[in-house]
């Protein structure tokens, strides 16, 4: 079974330096430098760097938008280059090559490690770094953000404390802007201004959300280290850049973890990915970043093939993601926050599993075994609702288990073929036909969500039939020909086995990936021309707004 809503976040005191209590943060949209929140739930407020006694001044002082200017992409694509260390990283985990997750009769396939050019390394080929000037200072923000990090050198982070409240994982404004100046050689002042593109940029924010970024006794936080059940904002998307076609953003993402699954082979048991070493590496981190450009995408424009295209990408996505970060639901528990907990961050709005699949996909109906419609009225989210049901979603959408259907990664140009193909080779795999005994054996899939397809039983076997392969259809014809009633053909379900199994066909993600290098080569602008697809992956404008 594939399973609410976040609880919204209660409105919080201001912290002592603000000049005014503000709003509850609304997370749909990046935060404004003078707006508070909550944080985990909790009331927050900044806090000084030496001691609980230390007051800090009341006063904010005014300070103008600064005027932006191209900022360096964070999560940038994997040059070949860093293809080749993906690939020595792949060989010192000892992972090996290894057959598909699942074998469908498709033609075998390479792993990912062993491709000349994998969505790993670049799933958008962008142009020559890009550059911020700050202050007259050329700086490289990627680089910077990286050194900034770095558990050696970089910003000594610490869990501290103010008035009660513990900030975890927070680094001082004063010594930010102190270690700038003495590791990348510019004045306070140039500091300052980095600090401050750096969190326009979505990187990090001041705890409480209320402050810009000061050279003070004042704590920030790495976006990327906020612990959250949306899992695409370990970065804030860029609102000044223009929005890609969601559709391409979803395909090529889910195809960038696919490929990552590929890679990341259990180092004992080639048939599994190993979730640990995928979620610690490099390649992890930079899908997450790129994660975030669903963010700001525009569904509006979609028409009701499109969404249901984006939406099926979108949910494999989230539950490979979900895996990776907090393992397989394997307990009745851990399903309920699964499914209905963790989320993606979309057009400004949160969409778990279940508001995808039920809300989304199925036309706002119930769970299974539910008796509330997944969204309410008045919930934004109804708009993209599709209004017609089409119960072979079932078959291309995943929870990443062994009793599940493998992933399928849908183009949308023939949405209706591919639906098609994706449960034919399903139920070629998984229905048997006894007609000596007259008893077919069925997923439990059509037990779950046995009104999408029909009443009956032997209005549901007449639906499976045209997609059962020669020998099967023939035998069923033959039952359903001598069948009196719904009682004459016994339909058994298959138990539900909720262990790890994240299935799909390598091959199909090989293909997918070829033909989104296509696209992208036949799109490629002329010289004189912007190279917006280029461009595509960068988190932050590559024009001064």
């Amino acid at each position: 079974m594939r399973f609410a809503d976040p609880k919204p976040q209660a409105s919080i005191q201001t912290p002592c330096c603000a000049s005014q209590s503000q709003p509850a943060r609304f997370e749909a949209i990046p935060r404004p430098a003078s707006q508070s929140c909550s944080a985990g739930g909790k009331a927050v407020s900044m806090a000084p760097a030496k001691s609980d006694e230390q007051v800090v001044p009341d006063v904010a002082s005014e300070r103008g938008t600064p005027q932006r200017t191209s900022l360096e992409s964070l999560f940038e694509e994997e040059s070949l280059a860093q293809g080749e260390r993906v690939r020595s990283q792949v060989s010192r985990l000892g992972l090996r090559r290894a057959p598909p997750l699942a074998s469908q009769g498709d033609e075998s396939i390479e792993t990912a490690a062993s491709l000349p050019e994998t969505e790993v390394e670049s799933s958008v080929q962008t142009e020559s770094r890009q550059r911020s000037e700050s202050v007259g200072v050329t700086v490289d923000l990627e680089q910077v953000y990286n050194r900034l990090r770095d558990s050696q050198t970089g910003l000594q982070l610490a869990d501290r404390r103010w008035r009660l409240i513990t900030y975890s994982r927070c680094f001082v404004g004063s010594e930010a802007v102190q270690w700038m100046q003495i590791n990348l050689g510019i004045s306070r002042e140039e500091a300052i201004d980095l600090g401050q593109r750096l969190m326009d940029a979505g990187l990090f924010h001041h705890v409480t959300y209320s402050e810009p970024f000061r050279d003070g006794n004042f704590f920030y936080a790495f976006q990327e280290d906020e612990e959250s059940n949306v899992l695409n904002t370990k970065l804030i998307w860029d609102p000044t850049r223009r929005p890609r076609d969601p559709v391409v953003v979803a395909k090529e993402l889910i195809t960038r973890l696919a490929l990552l699954c590929e890679v990341f082979r259990h180092p004992s048991n080639a048939n599994e990915v190993d979730f640990e070493s995928l979620r610690s590496s490099d390649a992890f981190r930079k899908y997450t970043f790129a994660a975030a450009e669903l963010q700001r995408v525009d569904l509006g424009p979609l028409s009701p093939e499109e969404r249901l295209c984006f939406f099926c990408n979108v949910y494999n996505a989230l539950c490979l993601h979900a895996h990776v970060v907090h393992g397989p639901p394997n307990t009745v528990l851990r399903r309920w926050s699964f499914f209905k907990s963790l989320s993606y961050r979309i057009a400004g709005m949160d969409f778990t599993l279940d508001d995808i699949e039920h809300g989304v996909l199925r036309g706002n109906q119930t769970r299974p075994y539910g008796l509330i419609r997944q969204f309410r009225p008045g919930d934004p989210r109804m708009q993209y609702v599709l209004s017609r049901r089409d119960p072979r979603i079932h078959f291309v959408i995943s929870a990443g288990t062994q009793s599940d259907p493998p992933m399928r990664i849908l183009d949308g140009e023939n949405i209706d073929e591919e639906l098609h193909f994706a449960t034919e080779s399903f139920l070629e795999e998984s229905c048997k036909v006894s007609a000596s005994a007259l008893e077919v054996t069925l997923p439990r899939i059509f037990s779950w969500y046995r009104d999408d397809f029909a009443k009956g039983n032997l209005e549901l076997l007449r639906w499976i039939l045209p997609y059962l392969g020669l020998e099967k259809r023939r035998a069923l014809e033959s039952m359903l020909d001598n069948a009196k009633s719904d009682s004459s053909i016994s339909i058994r379900y298959e138990a539900f086995t909720w262990n790890a199994g994240a299935r799909f066909s390598a091959a199909i993600v090989r293909r997918k990936r070829r033909r989104l290098e296509q696209e992208r080569a036949s799109s490629q602008p002329p010289a004189d021309e912007e190279p917006a697809a280029a461009t595509a992956a960068s988190p932050v404008s590559s024009k001064p707004a």
